[in-house]
């Protein structure tokens, strides 16, 4: 073996190492990029989620804890209030249902908004809302939903409604 083959194997072996080296740093950077990503879609998800449970304390309240049983049959002030919280809350669980379906929102968070927006589309008033503005969402999310309405078992927010209602008077 001559000198040169000696040098030319030994540049292919310190070149491998730079290749396995440069895997590994890879492989770390995607590993935290993926922890960032999900660290913040969950704050993304709990602002949202934060921003409609804050709504239930401040004026208008009334007319959506009112709209959760009479829907449609109320004001028209309460009809845009309601309208427009429901169709925040679902956007907002369509958001959540899409990152857990990319793996970025762990299935215990995912399940407790998919319970909780199941819940509020089976009150009376946002049942007749849901099944009138369900076509307008991703068939996989509105799935989703609607099996876990179908399901049961689901927390009453009227009951939920009726407490604030008290607590605010």
């Amino acid at each position: 073996m001559t000198t040169f083959e000696t040098l030319g194997n030994l540049g292919d072996f310190v070149g491998g190492i730079g290749v396995v080296a440069t895997l590994v740093y890879l492989a770390i950077q995607v590993r935290q990029n993926t922890a960032a990503l999900r660290t913040a879609s969950r704050q993304a998800i709990v602002a949202g989620m934060r921003d409609h449970v804050r709504l239930a304390f401040e004026p208008g309240a009334d007319s959506f804890i009112h709209a959760i049983e009479a829907f449609p049959d109320v004001e028209p002030d309460a009809y845009r209030h309601f309208t427009t919280r429901m169709n925040d809350l679902l956007l907002f669980f369509q958001g959540a249902h899409a990152l857990h379906e990319a793996g970025t929102l762990e299935d215990e968070t995912y399940k407790a908004y998919l319970d909780f927006v199941a819940a509020s589309c089976a009150t009376p008033g946002g049942a007749r809302f849901w099944n009138g503005v369900r076509d307008i969402y991703t068939p996989r999310m509105a799935g989703a939903l609607d099996a876990r309405i179908q399901e049961g078992h689901l927390r009453d927010l009227t009951q939920v409604g009726a407490r604030i209602r008290a607590s605010t008077a």
